[in-house]
């Protein structure tokens, strides 16, 4: 099969493209895996995305915990309780204190 040397010539130089877009999008790939900066940098960017999805979670919890207390009564009520110590009037507030030996007991 004879093949016109146009032919073969323009075939020379598709081939010749072809390795050079290869080597232009392979060898930066390979350069930039081997860059000690650029891991350092992709280490820094999955712990700050893991930061990140750790203080959503925390920023939804208080969403959640903001919406309860402006809503719901028992949540109010809850918080009064717990963080401020207050009590309705006629309430009796019995407080029960561990004696120190069962506390060195309890503790592993």
């Amino acid at each position: 099969m004879h093949v016109a040397p146009p032919l073969r010539r323009w075939l020379a130089r598709l081939v010749l493209a072809l390795v050079v877009a290869i080597a232009i999008g392979y060898v930066p790939g390979q350069l930039m895996r081997r860059d000690p900066r650029a891991e350092k940098l992709a280490e820094q960017l999955e712990s700050l995305r893991a930061e990140g999805r750790e203080l959503a979670g925390r920023n939804a919890a208080l969403y959640r915990e903001v919406n309860a207390l402006r809503t719901d009564v028992g949540a109010i009520e809850d918080r009064a309780r717990g963080d401020l110590g207050m009590v309705y009037p006629d309430e009796v507030v019995l407080r029960v204190r561990r004696e120190k030996a069962e506390l060195r007991e309890s503790t592993p």
